[in-house]
């Protein structure tokens, strides 16, 4: 259990180095436009509000108890796509396409063992529950119509959406998703008004992104769950 809890853990990590590393690349060389900040604003931000919607609700391998709400009813992994589509929103904002193919052939394995790990954990957790879910909720890609459930689901305890879980406690803390996609939008803006030279752009937004960096590994230091 603990090697497995351990590579679980491993794994979160290399997916979160990936996409901090994307995300600095695509701010660092940024050549954005007007057009690119609001296609890419879109497609980050829906990813932030999925990740928010999903940070809600109790995650089901921490509460032993499968979780129905929300997401959970149209895909059973609902922080692995909002991260995909916050990352992806990033790089298009940048106009950087190779970044992006570098990202998404680099990411799509991890994802995909992400998605795995989870299910496994979902069954040691809950049991045949867990395997009745997989059969009626799709891994990553949403389903458009939430998934009916089952009568002998309907008497589960049912939670409810919390605004405190979803924008202030663990796993999820949705106020830093929107804290880093404010500051990427606002700083891509600066680059888009030519306030500042390309070099004096980069050489400010490597400091900007350093910093934040070392302010989030500290932040997981103190706080590892």
């Amino acid at each position: 259990m603990r090697q497995f809890i351990s590579k679980r853990a491993i794994l979160r990590f290399i997916a979160e180095s990936m996409e901090i590393l994307a995300c600095s690349l695509a701010l660092i060389f940024t050549d954005a436009t007007t057009k690119s900040l609001i296609s890419g604003g879109i497609v980050a931000f829906l990813g932030a509000g999925l990740f928010t919607w999903a940070g809600g609700f109790a995650r089901m391998e921490r509460e032993g108890r499968l979780t129905l709400g929300g997401p959970y009813r149209f895909v059973r992994h609902p922080w692995i796509l909002a991260r995909f589509l916050m990352v992806f929103g990033v790089i298009l904002m940048s106009r950087q396409p190779l970044l992006f193919l570098g990202t998404m052939a680099a990411l799509a394995p991890v994802y995909r063992q992400m998605t795995r790990n989870e299910d496994q954990w979902m069954d040691i957790q809950l049991g045949p529950t867990a395997a009745e879910y997989r059969a009626l909720v799709s891994g990553f890609v949403p389903q458009f119509v939430p998934v009916k459930l089952p009568m002998s689901w309907r008497s589960m305890d049912q939670e409810r959406f919390s605004w405190s879980r979803a924008l202030l406690r663990r796993p999820g803390r949705g106020w830093l998703a929107y804290a880093g996609l404010v500051g990427a939008v606002v700083a891509m803006m600066v680059w888009v008004s030519n306030a500042m030279s390309v070099v004096w752009w980069r050489a400010v937004a490597a400091v900007a992104v350093s910093a934040a960096i070392i302010w989030l590994v500290r932040d997981r230091e103190n706080h590892p769950v």
